[in-house]
């Protein structure tokens, strides 16, 4: 079992890479217990073209003890650069070249996506179910989704090139 993080510490993370890009950030930091897919994020709204900051959010199985320091502490400055790429330059910038050259500067990977595994045997592994998405008409195989909720809004919204028929999923 690694370290458990409080929302103190997350705060003094963020705090410490403020200064050292000298851009600080007090903004709220919350904790998810639903958040599976994702380590972190940054919350902003826009008000009259401009962005306006909101919170951090980070997913409560990252600052549980389930990932050495080094991950928590990537993900953590991960998300502050998203912060400051996007209040920076007043959109949003996504995973760009401006972030991706951020990232470097700042000592973490530029993935996007994130790769380490969890120590902790308690937490399910999901087994992978896939739909494939077929045409109607010539049941070809269209697309693949993990998530049902995502096969059913394109087999609702969307038709096959090949036919231009209907799609079904199993």
């Amino acid at each position: 079992m690694y370290k458990k993080w409080t929302i103190e510490e997350i705060k003094k993370e963020l705090i410490d890479i403020g200064v050292k890009l000298g851009y600080p950030t007090n903004l709220k930091v919350e904790i998810s217990d639903r958040a599976t897919k994702r380590m972190g994020a940054f919350f902003y709204r826009i008000e009259r073209g401009v962005i306006v900051p909101i919170k951090f959010v980070f997913a409560k199985r990252l600052i549980d003890g389930n990932f050495p320091e080094v991950v928590v502490r990537e993900v953590i400055i991960h998300e502050y650069i998203h912060y400051y790429c996007d209040t920076k330059t007043g959109m949003s910038n996504g995973h760009n070249k401006l972030f991706k050259s951020m990232c470097l500067k700042c000592g973490i990977r530029d993935k996007a996506t994130f790769s380490y595994n969890s120590i902790n045997e308690d937490i399910p592994n999901k087994s992978t179910k896939l739909y494939n998405i077929y045409c109607n008409k010539c049941h070809k195989l269209v697309c693949v989704h993990k998530r049902r909720d995502a096969a059913e809004r394109k087999i609702k919204g969307y038709i096959s090139k090949c036919c231009n028929s209907k799609l079904y999923y199993k």
